[in-house]
């Protein structure tokens, strides 16, 4: 060996894998480009439920309203222990999706009809939703005037989250 050194060998000879401090650094990376990923994520299925919600209400407002097209008037309050319950005996089940009805909202809680008779407005709450407040705004936003405490859609005084059709 002519005059070579340890240090002077290892300088030469192949890499054998990664150092602790690349491994490191694409670690981060990944982990960047996943909590990146996963807010999207969250905010798509925001999008969605918010899109589902908006498409009920109005659906069932188109319900009502034919019901109160071919009846004269909107139906009476139908609220009971069961808050999906719609008025019975009165076949407002004829002008919507029952099935639709009665199943859990996307933002929690179940669909409620308050009639003209008990609420100075006849409109379709959402009782008993357990989405944050900001999902309801964010409705606002979407289907009426923005503003939660004005227009259509608003926080109504029961505490419900209400898609008023007559007042």
């Amino acid at each position: 060996m002519m005059g070579t050194t340890v240090h002077e060998t290892a300088r030469n000879r192949p890499s054998d894998g990664f150092t602790l401090v690349e491994l490191l650094v694409v670690v981060a990376i990944i982990a960047l480009i996943a909590t990146i990923a996963v807010a999207l994520l969250h905010a798509q299925v925001d999008k969605a439920k918010l899109a589902a919600v908006a498409a009920d209400l109005r659906a069932f407002e188109f319900g009502f309203l034919s019901y109160a097209s071919d009846n004269g008037t909107l139906p009476p309050d139908s609220h009971t222990d069961t808050p999906n319950h719609l008025p019975e005996g009165l076949g407002v089940e004829d002008y919507l999706s029952v099935k639709q009805w009665v199943s859990v909202t996307r933002l929690g809680g179940n669909y409620n009809w308050e009639g003209l008779d008990k609420f100075p407005y006849a409109g379709i709450s959402l009782f008993g939703a357990t989405a944050a407040p900001s999902l309801f705004a964010q409705l606002d936003e979407r289907i009426d005037d923005g503003n939660i405490g004005t227009g259509k859609f608003r926080l109504t005084p029961n505490g419900r989250y209400t898609w008023v059709i007559d007042e």
